[in-house]
């Protein structure tokens, strides 16, 4: 009876073992899709947003993912009806430059090796991320060079200038 019991709790203790251990996914493939904001004249921050769907070899689901971007954690969301995933954050206007922006995604083992070397001070360079995403800025519009408000008093000044002109050549 004792026996019985020993081999029920190791048998539960497997179980748990192996649901609690993370999943991990072997050759990635992945689908993005990335957008950011490009209007600057309403916002204050710009928005950086990934989306991706993730098919990985053996047809893994539900991988828990992390995101490094610019040294900083960034979480990954995943749908509930698919294996899409996503990404975003946000800067600041004044701080939002063009160009690329790399986005390192870790699954459960990368990303404890990534903070252990945070930790300990290590170079995270060595840490290989699961796949890499580029988001490409391509600037922000802050609106026109000359605002249209100075072109209309220009144009009116101009106007002015010649009917005072003309006015004074025909009084003349």
């Amino acid at each position: 009876n004792m026996a019985a019991m020993r081999c029920v709790v190791a048998a539960l203790l497997l179980v748990f073992v192996g649901h609690c251990h993370g999943k991990t996914c072997d050759n990635p493939e992945v689908t993005p899709k990335v957008y950011t904001t490009t209007d600057g004249l309403i916002v204050a921050n710009i928005a950086f947003i990934a989306e991706f769907h993730l098919r990985c070899r053996e047809n893994v689901q539900n991988v828990p993912l992390y995101a490094d971007v610019k040294g900083k954690i960034v979480p990954v969301i995943k749908s509930t009806e698919t294996n899409d995933y996503q990404v975003s954050w946000t800067e600041e206007l004044n701080k939002a430059h063009s160009g690329d922006h790399l986005i390192r995604v870790y699954d459960e083992e990368g990303y404890g090796a990534l903070r252990k070397a945070q930790r300990t001070g290590e170079s995270v360079q060595g840490v290989t991320p699961l796949f890499t995403i580029n988001v490409n800025h391509a600037g922000t519009y802050l609106g026109p060079w000359i605002q249209s408000e100075f072109v209309a008093g220009l144009a009116a000044a101009l106007l002015w200038y010649f009917a005072y002109s003309a006015k004074a050549k025909l009084q003349a």
